[in-house]
């Protein structure tokens, strides 16, 4: 048994492997790993961080009691990322339709949170650092409020950098549905905050 300190040496494949062996301290240090990247992927896509915290706990769970079928063919935080995004879409398929308006008054902080727009020169003018605070809120507010089904394909792809066909694999929808719901999402976006930042930034 590895030592907490050899943990930085040893690789997620590994790390896997020995949780699959029943190595409890070995998926640890993979929660360890991934959990902040999964917090924030979670927190987008349900606008909530109690929400966030939950679905990233039932993520967890759900790769421990099938922590024997990770084969390694993908990276390990891809293989979570699809856990926790069919379980996010599976609350949102229970909810039905529901509207859900959410505000990110109560964001993590700034770190964590992984908001575009955060890192400022030095030297840049105060008052247009707060200018572009207030535009990231805008846009973290205006996709927090889009349908679930544009949101979720929205922020796979510009957060996660993943491809079409990999947003369709782990979506299950075909990729022209990911294309169109995208173009959709985007449209939405540049309708809502045409007055406020205007429409470029979203062509």
């Amino acid at each position: 048994m590895l030592a907490g300190s050899d943990w930085a040496c040893t690789s997620d494949e590994d790390l896997a492997r020995g949780a699959a062996s029943g190595s409890q301290d070995a998926y640890s240090e993979l929660v360890r790993r991934h959990s902040k990247k999964l917090l924030n992927l979670a927190w987008r896509m349900t606008g909530s961080q109690e929400a966030a915290l939950d679905a990233v706990q039932e993520a967890w769970l759900s790769g421990w009691k099938g922590i024997r079928s990770f084969r390694g063919e993908a990276e390990f935080y891809s293989w979570m990322r699809r856990i926790l995004v069919n379980g996010i879409n599976n609350e949102f398929r229970k909810r039905s339709r529901r509207a859900a308006l959410v505000s990110l008054d109560r964001s993590m902080d700034s770190e964590e949170s992984g908001e575009p727009l955060q890192v400022e020169d030095e030297g840049a003018d105060p008052q247009d650092i707060v200018g572009r605070a207030e535009t990231a809120r805008e846009i973290g507010q205006a996709v927090v409020r889009l349908p679930d089904m544009y949101r979720v394909v929205f922020l796979l792809r510009e957060t996660e950098l993943m491809s079409y066909s990999e947003i369709a694999d782990v979506l299950g929808i075909a990729e022209g549905t990911v294309k169109s719901r995208l173009n959709m999402a985007r449209r939405m976006l540049r309708e809502t905050l045409s007055e406020e930042v205007g429409s470029a930034r979203f062509a």
